[in-house]
């Protein structure tokens, strides 16, 4: 699923507006038709994490747009005085096929 999503950055002062776009279909799959905050939050960290970024997550949104067929998630990413974050865990069920081959 991680592949699937979207990103756009906005330098907003001395943060970033993080937007993910993330397949509707995959999403639902995924959290069990539960579109929730403590969800994007999960799927923030994993994405993060996977893209070895260690901004800081705040102020989180998520948004079913069922028109578009996606979940939208919307964060503050914070960078100033952040020392680097220690990786998490990522389940299989975020995982891509090909990361679970090896």
């Amino acid at each position: 699923m991680l592949n699937s999503i979207s990103e756009r950055r906005v330098k907003v002062r001395d943060k970033y507006k993080l937007y993910l776009e993330v397949p509707e279909k995959e999403y639902l799959f995924t959290y069990d038709r539960n579109v929730s905050v403590e969800n994007a939050k999960d799927i923030l960290w994993q994405y993060l994490n996977y893209h070895q970024d260690d901004g800081r997550v705040e102020n989180v949104e998520i948004k079913h747009d069922k028109n578009n067929h996606s979940i939208n998630i919307e964060a503050d990413l914070l960078y100033k005085g952040n020392d680097h974050t220690a990786g998490r865990y990522r389940p299989n069920y975020l995982r891509d096929e090909k990361e679970l081959r090896h």
